[in-house]
């Protein structure tokens, strides 16, 4: 599902309520006729900062990630991945902001919730890694999944959703 409107119009802040980040005055949101407070493991929020510790490196991000996770895979295989080869080992605060963002979505790759909400994933990726994000975002739907996605970028229109039921009301 794609979510657009101008700057200030309230998209991170129904990103962060759908995801249970906000508190809402009043009303439910639900996924799927369950409320989302009892589904927070199946939600991977993915905010438009980057949400990465800038201390460590890339590869020391991914196997933190991981264990919170408990998850196992190939760390090299995942840096690679998003296009980060021969990056791993520098820390992030180094990075240019593309290869930070690069490093949060490696989240992607590994995630197993059935909802990502990802607020401006697009900011500072060039156009391969958009096309990198796009086949991830249509696997994930193929899959079954949803994804929800701000973005000042055009779409693809096969990102908008028709089949995706969530309920948000005040």
């Amino acid at each position: 599902m794609y979510l657009t409107g101008p700057n200030g119009a309230g998209k991170t802040t129904l990103l962060r309520s759908v995801c249970g980040l906000h508190q809402v005055q009043s009303g439910l949101v639900s996924l799927n006729g369950q409320p989302i407070s009892e589904q927070l493991s199946q939600v991977l929020y993915i905010g438009h900062k980057p949400g990465v510790n800038e201390w460590l490196n890339a590869e020391q991000n991914i196997a933190h990630w991981l264990t919170l996770t408990n998850q196992q895979a190939d760390i090299q295989t995942l840096v690679s991945k998003v296009g980060l080869t021969g990056l791993g080992h520098v820390p992030v605060r180094y990075l240019s902001a593309g290869q930070k963002r690069r490093v949060a979505l490696v989240r992607l790759w590994v995630s197993k919730a059935k909802l990502w909400v990802l607020d401006e994933p697009y900011t500072s990726i060039d156009q391969k890694g958009i096309e990198v994000l796009n086949a991830l975002f249509d696997r994930h739907k193929k899959a079954g999944n949803h994804v929800l996605v701000t973005s000042h970028q055009a779409l693809p229109t096969d990102m908008v959703d028709i089949n995706f039921n969530l309920e948000y009301r005040f």
